[in-house]
Formats: structure tokens, C-alpha cells, sequence
């Protein structure tokens, strides 16, 4: 089978977020089909082209054949040639109000194409936002035919019900197909904790909805010598500005460090590094570095806006709601207070939990029964 992927962003870009982690790892998953991504060749809110990459040709890396383009080709004659050259069998498109996704579902049209179109979470009620111009943008799509007859991927019940209120979609079309994890290459041994310390981190887009300020301010009754390290790219320099200014209200027995960006390549390494990863987002459609911290054996303290929640019940972190700043001071408390043994039973629980959550087997099964459309 022969899988067409048009989106924006793609490795070795840092910036992009969720979107190329689940389609590396889709395409691993799929590594005995063919998988071809047609991307922009250059970085989020970046102009100049990836280094060592050749634009406009096709680039084979070890899951799948790339195609690096400019942004004056990034359109749809481009994406014309493409579909002609390589006559996909199925169309996997990534979000919905992408520049692409519409080019790409009129030719679709034009060429009778098989359309799986994964919303990615921007039409669930945290991520939609500016409806007056979103909702005109969905109607003309309803209205020139391009999603009627098209299958859509969800990974959750909010989700599928958003598909089918904006756009009408017929139940049977809805795939819930739960993202596919990173894999560690290896497995990383957690230095040994001492009681009274704590390390944490952030790693995520410094932007509001990611919710880096609450994480911060949590901080401020914490007793016991902390560092809460910071990863990801700032794509609001005004919110860093505000989450620069709760840094230095923070008492002197917290550390606070901003660490610039992190390859994805590297994230695992990371994660296990730490005792904590604190991310308190207000939404996430999966939250692929929730996966990345937990298959190290690194406890999570998020929010309840993910479909992670079930890791209390398995005491491989805390879910808990955004509402409740007192139960978010708590868990960070607990886990600088915790001893040795406690911290490695903890981290034991962490593996058991996701070794029993993801089965790799499984989610290639069902990915297969949904792409025979």
C-alpha cells in the first residue's frame, strides 16, 4: 500500500510539535507498506531551508521517502505532480485547517483518492478557537462535497463527537485510532534520588495553551531544593515575558533554568533525567511527550485534559483537574519528599503502567483494518 502524507512540518524540524511525531511514527509502523510526506523544507517560523536536506526531490530516511519543498511550491500544482508521480493508494492527511488540506481534498475529488483526514485535535472545544472564521471555512468544505465520503481518524470520544457535529460525518467513517508512541531505542536507568530533592521538567511549546505559567507558580510553596528545567521552542515571546517574571518571584531553593530546544531524537534521554515531567496543558488530543516521559520510567504530573488519566488508579503520576491548584502543589511535594525506595517503586510502576497501555501489535492491527478503505 502506498501512503500519501501532505503536511506542514515535518523532522528535522523541532518546532512543528505532535504532528511529526505521529507520522514517524506512523510511518515505522507501516514500514512494509510505502510511506511519502510531502513537507515545507524549512522550520517552523523559520525561512531558511534544513541544512544537508536537497529541496524538491525525494529524501529516503529509514521508515520513509520525504519530499522538502519551498513555500512558493508548497501548493497544490505541487501537490498534483506528486499524485500523479506516485499514484497513492491512500491520502493521510494531518489537521484539518491546514493551508494544504483543502488543495488536497479537491484533488482528491478529482482523482476518486481515498481520504483518511486526522483532525489532530483542532476541533476539540481547547483548541478551537476564532470559530467566526473556522466555521465558514468547514461549510464551504460541506458544501463543495470534499469531506462527505472521507474517513477521519479519532483518538477520543470528544473528538469523534466534534467530527460529526462540524462535519456531519457518518459514524461508520469515524476510526478511533489511538496515536502511535515513541519507542525508547533503549532502556535508561534513573539516578538514585535523594529525599528533600527534586528535579522537574517542562518539555513542550512555550505558548499559553501549553500552560508553562502554571507550572511555574505551583512552585511557590514548595519546601526543599528544587530545579525545574524548561525545553521547547518559545512561540509566544509575550507569554515568555509573563513566565519570565513568575520565574524570578520563585524563592532561592528553586532553580529554574530555560534549556533551549530538544531533538527528538533526544527527548527519551531527557525524560529520563528527571523525576517529574510537569505539564499542566489545558488540552491535548494525545500528548505524545506524556508517552515519551512515562516509557522511561518517568512519573507525570498533568492535567486531567488529556487521555491520560488513568495513571492515577496505576500511581504512575497525577492527572488532576486545572481548577485544583492545591492537588498540583501536593503531587510536587510528594515527589521531592519521596525517599529512594519510594522513587523506585514509583518508577516501576511507571514502566508497568505503559507496558500494559501500549501494545504495539495491537495498534498496527487496527491502523491496517482502518486504512483498507
Amino acid at each position: 500500500m502506498k501512503i500519501l502524507i501532505v503536511m506542514g512540518g515535518f523532522f528535522p524540524g523541532q518546532k512543528y510539535g505532535g504532528p511529526p511525531v505521529s507520522v514517524n511514527n506512523f510511518c515505522s509502523l507501516f514500514r512494509e507498506d510505502e510511506c511519502y510526506i510531502v513537507t515545507k523544507n524549512h522550520d517552523k517560523d523559520e525561512s531558511l531551508p534544513y541544512e544537508g536536506i536537497d529541496s524538491g526531490i525525494w529524501t529516503k530516511r529509514d521508515n520513509c521517502y520525504v519530499k522538502y519543498i519551498s513555500d512558493e511550491s508548497y501548493k497544490k500544482s505541487e501537490f498534483e505532480k506528486v499524485i500523479l508521480e506516485i499514484k497513492p493508494d491512500v491520502l493521510y492527511l494531518q489537521g484539518l485547517f491546514q493551508s494544504c488540506v483543502l488543495p488536497c481534498l479537491e484533488l482528491a475529488k478529482k482523482y476518486s483518492l481515498k481520504v483518511m483526514l486526522a483532525p489532530r485535535g483542532e476541533l476539540c472545544a481547547g483548541a478551537l478557537k476564532k470559530k467566526y472564521k473556522k466555521i465558514p471555512y468547514i461549510a464551504y468544505l460541506r458544501m463543495k462535497n470534499l469531506v462527505r465520503d472521507i474517513a477521519y481518524q479519532s483518538t477520543s470520544e470528544e473528538e469523534s463527537a466534534a467530527i460529526i457535529k462540524y462535519l456531519k460525518a457518518d459514524s461508520k467513517k469515524i476510526h478511533f485510532l489511538t496515536n502511535i508512541p515513541s519507542i525508547p531505542e533503549k532502556q535508561y536507568i534513573h539516578e538514585l534520588k535523594k529525599s528533600g530533592e527534586g528535579k522537574f521538567v517542562f518539555v513542550s511549546r512555550i505558548h499559553p495553551k501549553k500552560n508553562l505559567i502554571s507550572a511555574i507558580e505551583y512552585m511557590k510553596d514548595i519546601k526543599g531544593k528544587v530545579v525545574f528545567d524548561i525545553y521547547g521552542p518559545i512561540e509566544d515571546e509575550e507569554y515568555w515575558k509573563q513566565c519570565n517574571q513568575k520565574i524570578h518571584e520563585l524563592p532561592q531553593n528553586i532553580t529554574v533554568n530555560y534549556c533551549g530546544l530538544v531533538s527528538h531524537e533526544k527527548v527519551h534521554e531527557i525524560f529520563s533525567l528527571y523525576n517529574a515531567f510537569l505539564f499542566p496543558t489545558f488540552s491535548e488530543n494525545y500528548g505524545h511527550v506524556i508517552a515519551e516521559a512515562l516509557s522511561v520510567g518517568t512519573a507525570v504530573i498533568i492535567s486531567d485534559q488529556t487521555p491520560w488519566s488513568d495513571i492515577n488508579e496505576a500511581k504512575a503520576g497525577w492527572a488532576i483537574p486545572l481548577d485544583n491548584r492545591e492537588k498540583f502543589v501536593e503531587a510536587i511535594q510528594s515527589v521531592i519528599d519521596q525517599k529512594p525506595d519510594d522513587n523506585q517503586k514509583q518508577i516501576k510502576a511507571v514502566e508497568k503502567y505503559i507496558n500494559n497501555k501500549v501494545n504495539l501489535k495491537e495498534i498496527r492491527q487496527e491502523y491496517k483494518k482502518a486504512f483498507d478503505l
